[in-house]
C-alpha cells in the first residue's frame, strides 16, 4: 500500500502556463504481450512546478486532445495533448493549474485534499472523489476554480481504511455517478451508484489476486472499464478489465502488464482514437518521488 504524502499547497488564482512539455515517445519497451490490448505509446510528462505529480485521475475529452489531470495534492491540471500523424502523444500544453476549493470557496485543507477520482458531466460539471477516512466523499464543481458542492454520503463510504477508500469515479451515459473503493471487503469491491440523489450498492466486483481498484471510466461503447493495480516488492503491475453494465461479477481482463514494466498507474480515461478504436489513456502517480515518473500510457482495447 502506498502512503499519502503531506501536501504542498498552491495559493491564489489558476496559473496560466504556455510552455509545451515535449518528451520522446517510446515504443513498446520489450515487445511484451499485453493480452488483448495493443500498445500505442508511452509519454513521460515533466513540469517545473513544485506541485507537479501525484496524478491519481485523468479525464480525456472526446476529441482525444483536451484533458484534465487530478493530483492527490488537491490540484487540477487542465491541458492539451499534442499528437502526431500516427495519433500518438508527442507533447503536452498545460493551460491552467487549478487549486481545488472547499464548500466555503477556500483552498481545501490538507485533510480534505486527497483527490483520487474524476468524472466529467455532459454539462461540464466536474465530479471528484476524495478518500481520507472521515473525509471520504464525492464533490461537484460547476467550474474548476469555484467552490465545491459535497454530494450526499453513503454510510459505507467511511467504513474503508483511510488510504483505501473512494478511489475510482465514473459517470454512465445516463449521467449517473459510480464509485468504488480501493479496498475490498469480503473478497469483492462494492459498486456504489448515485441515482435520484441517493447512493446504493448495485453490485460487487470480485477481487482477483492482489490487485486493488484505482480507476474507472465508462467508454464510448457504454461499457464500464476498471483499472486495477498490484504493488509488490516495490514494483507495480496494471490491469484493465471490461464489465458489461449489470454484470459486475464478471470482469473480462483485457490488459495486464508485467510487474515493474511501467510505473504506478492510477488514472484511466477511455475514448475513441482517430480510427474509431477504443483507446485507454492511463496516467501514473509518481508519489512525488525522484525515482518514479509521471507516465502516460495508451493502448487500443478490443
Amino acid at each position: 500500500m502506498m502512503t499519502r504524502r503531506a501536501a504542498i499547497r498552491l495559493l491564489g488564482a489558476p496559473a496560466l502556463l504556455g510552455a509545451c512539455q515535449i518528451t520522446t515517445v517510446q515504443g513498446d519497451p520489450s515487445g511484451a504481450d499485453f493480452g488483448q490490448a495493443a500498445f500505442r505509446g508511452r509519454f513521460v510528462w515533466t513540469h517545473s512546478s513544485p506541485n507537479f505529480g501525484g496524478f491519481s485521475g485523468v479525464h480525456v475529452a472526446e476529441n482525444g486532445l483536451d484533458f484534465w489531470a487530478l493530483s492527490d495534492r488537491g490540484t487540477l491540471w487542465q491541458g492539451r495533448f499534442l499528437r502526431g500523424t500516427d495519433d500518438r502523444i508527442t507533447g503536452i500544453d498545460v493551460a491552467q493549474i487549478h487549486v481545488l476549493k472547499d464548500t466555503d470557496a477556500a483552498p481545501l485543507p490538507l485533510r480534505r485534499a486527497d483527490a483520487e477520482g474524476i468524472a466529467m458531466g455532459r454539462d461540464g460539471t466536474i465530479f471528484i472523489a476524495f478518500e481520507g477516512g472521515t473525509q471520504a466523499r464525492v464533490a461537484a464543481y460547476a467550474t474548476a476554480s469555484g467552490p465545491a458542492r459535497d454530494l450526499p454520503l453513503h454510510s459505507g463510504f467511511r467504513t474503508f481504511p483511510a488510504n483505501q477508500s473512494l478511489e475510482a469515479l465514473a459517470i454512465d451515459p445516463g449521467g449517473r455517478l459510480h464509485t468504488l473503493p480501493e479496498a475490498p471487503q469480503a473478497g469483492s469491491f462494492a459498486v456504489f451508484r448515485l441515482d435520484g440523489g441517493e447512493w446504493s450498492v448495485i453490485g460487487h466486483v470480485p477481487q482477483r489476486g492482489n490487485f486493488m481498484v484505482v480507476g474507472a471510466d465508462f467508454g464510448p461503447d457504454g461499457n464500464f472499464y476498471l483499472l486495477e493495480r498490484e504493488f509488490r516488492h516495490a514494483f507495480f503491475s496494471t490491469r484493465i478489465s471490461r464489465i458489461r453494465p449489470g454484470n459486475w461479477a464478471y470482469p473480462q481482463t483485457l490488459l495486464q502488464t508485467q510487474r515493474g514494466q511501467f510505473d504506478n498507474h492510477e488514472g484511466l480515461s477511455v475514448t475513441r482514437s482517430r480510427d474509431g478504436r477504443i483507446r485507454a489513456t492511463l496516467i501514473s502517480d509518481d508519489n512525488f518521488k525522484w525515482f518514479q515518473r509521471t507516465e502516460i500510457l495508451e493502448f487500443h482495447l478490443p
